[in-house]
C-alpha cells in the first residue's frame, strides 16, 4: 500500500478562506461528484487546524516556508501554485517553483492530518464511503468493519483529487 495524501485536510485548509462563524457548518459528504463544491468549515475544525499548525511549527515539524505557503492557501483556497509562486517572489524577493510548492504543501497537509488523527485523515472518508456506499462509482455499502479494497480506494481518491 503506497503513501496516501491528505485530501480531506487539504480540502478543509483550502476551505478556511470561506469560513464565517455565521454560516459555518459541518463538512458535508455527498454521494455524487460536484465540480464546484462549497466547503463550509465549521469553527471547531478551524480552531483545530490553527492549533495544529501553531504546535507543529513550534515543535519544528512545519518549516517557516511551509507555514508561509499554508497562510497563502488559507487566504484564498482557489490560488494556484503559480499564483503562490508569484506572490512569494513579489513579497519575499526569491523564486520558488510550483513543484516545490506542491511538495511542501502536500508534506504540510500530511503532517497536520497525522497530528490531528482519524477525524482529519482520508481513512475517515474511505470508511464513510464503505459504510454508505457510492453507487455511481460502483461501490455499494459494506458490512462492518467498513473496509474498501484498493481499487475502490483509488476510485474515491480520484474523485477527491478533482475536488
Amino acid at each position: 500500500m503506497g503513501r496516501r495524501s491528505a485530501h480531506l485536510t487539504r480540502t478543509l485548509i483550502e476551505g478556511v478562506s470561506t469560513f464565517s462563524p455565521y454560516k459555518g457548518g459541518r463538512l458535508l459528504y455527498v454521494r455524487e461528484y460536484d465540480p464546484s463544491p462549497m466547503i463550509n468549515v465549521d469553527l471547531t475544525s478551524k480552531i483545530d487546524l490553527d492549533i495544529a499548525m501553531a504546535e507543529l511549527h513550534r515543535r519544528g515539524d512545519l518549516s517557516d516556508q511551509e507555514m508561509m505557503m499554508l497562510r497563502y492557501v488559507m487566504l484564498d483556497g482557489r490560488l494556484s501554485r503559480r499564483d503562490i509562486s508569484a506572490m512569494i517572489q513579489k513579497e519575499h524577493g526569491y523564486y520558488v517553483d510550483q513543484r516545490t510548492i506542491s511538495r511542501r504543501l502536500d508534506s504540510a497537509y500530511s503532517k497536520i492530518a497525522n497530528f490531528l488523527g482519524f477525524e482529519y485523515q482520508d481513512n475517515r472518508v474511505f470508511r464513510m464511503v464503505a459504510k454508505r456506499g457510492a453507487p455511481r462509482l460502483g461501490i455499494y455499502p459494506k458490512p462492518y468493519p467498513y473496509i474498501l479494497n484498493e481499487e475502490e480506494i483509488d476510485k474515491v481518491t480520484q474523485i477527491m483529487e478533482r475536488t
